[in-house]
């Protein structure tokens, strides 16, 4: 890999999933003579970060076992908690917030809920949490005994939940003039195959979805139409064999868009490689498979003409430049032990 500079002024918060002391939210700053990092708070097994939609605050979920949901101001020098209470379930995995503000929603992946706070002005915890139960299973015995939601997506007046354990995406109708779960209303569960194991959604231009098949090693897209979706798959990698990382299987996970909508970028953990994909009226078209650099690409985060990609098993974070959408050779951002979610800065 080679070194390169990037543009003044950016900035990433970072995600070290761990365990230690020096484990958990971190800020990073490169002014154009390269990257400088901040620990700014210590978080056990922080898996998920997201921005409030208008202010200077971040949202964490942490734990492998009972879950914890974090509110930082980030808007000095330090982080200042605003908030930090249990998530009502255990493994956590992905923490969302409504384009208004006014609600945060967190994947309780073991036990299969969501939970659901009202949000203040100020951005911290309004009430108490309240949970939402999913159901439902599949046909792999290991992973999809029940239902465990690991994605939660907002798009203007739906919320999708991606259920690994259910084989389905969950739609819920949200409720401009409701507030907190009761703005929520079950609306329809979206089936994939049996044994695709979902795991990530992004939304397409048009309307469209595109999924990472976990279980399968599976790209899908599709519209969301109600339970007639009919999805188009194909595989995620041209890699065959056992994976080279902490498993034989090969466990692709996060997915993202390309600016333009034209391509989707997966994750395949297993192989560290980013897959590239067009997306048009039919199944997805194989575009490319390149080499991350990192062991377990964990999350994805496309900024212009760069893929950026934290590499939780190797404590880095890569970025790919864009040419004409398709990544090229990765290039060494900076270290960071157990990487696994990234947030653009607002500096």
């Amino acid at each position: 890999m080679t070194e390169r500079p990037i543009r003044a002024q950016r900035g990433l918060y970072v995600a070290g999933r761990g365990s230690g002391a020096h484990d958990g939210l971190h800020r990073f700053v490169d002014a154009g003579s390269g990257w400088q990092g901040t620990h700014l708070a210590t978080v056990d097994q922080l898996a998920t970060m997201a921005w409030h939609p208008s202010l200077p605050v971040i949202y964490g979920a942490s734990g492998v076992g009972d879950g914890i949901v974090h509110a930082w101001d980030v808007s000095g020098a330090i982080a200042v908690t605003l908030a930090e209470e249990p998530t009502g379930g255990v493994e956590p995995c992905h923490i969302v917030v409504d384009p208004d503000g006014r609600m945060l929603v967190v994947t309780n992946y073991q036990t299969g809920t969501l939970a659901v706070w009202l949000l203040s002005d100020d951005g911290s915890f309004a009430g108490e949490r309240e949970l939402i139960e999913l159901s439902g299973s599949s046909t792999d015995p290991e992973r999809q005994d029940a239902s465990h939601p690991h994605q939660a997506i907002f798009n203007g007046n739906t919320l999708y939940v991606v259920d690994l354990g259910a084989d389905v995406v969950h739609t819920f109708a949200v409720a401009a003039a409701e507030s907190g779960a009761s703005a929520l209303t079950a609306s329809a569960d979206l089936p994939v195959p049996h044994g695709t194991g979902p795991r990530h959604l992004v939304v397409l231009p048009g309307g469209d979805v595109a999924l990472s098949g976990e279980l399968t090693s599976t790209v899908l897209t599709g519209r969301p139409n109600g339970a007639a979706t009919e999805w188009r798959v194909t595989p995620s990698t041209t890699r065959t064999g056992p994976a080279q990382t902490r498993t034989p299987r090969n466990y692709p996970g996060d997915i993202e868009g390309s600016d333009d909508g034209r391509l989707v970028y997966l994750a395949n953990r297993g192989y560290d490689t980013i897959g590239t994909f067009a997306i048009g009226a039919g199944d997805p078209q194989f575009i490319s498979e390149t080499d991350t650099g990192v062991q377990w690409p964990q999350h994805l985060l496309v900024d212009d003409d760069e893929l950026v990609i934290a590499g939780w098993d190797s404590g880095r974070v890569v970025s790919m430049p864009l040419v004409d959408g398709v990544p090229g050779e990765p290039s060494v951002l900076f270290e960071c032990s157990g990487a696994g979610w990234l947030l653009a800065g607002r500096l």
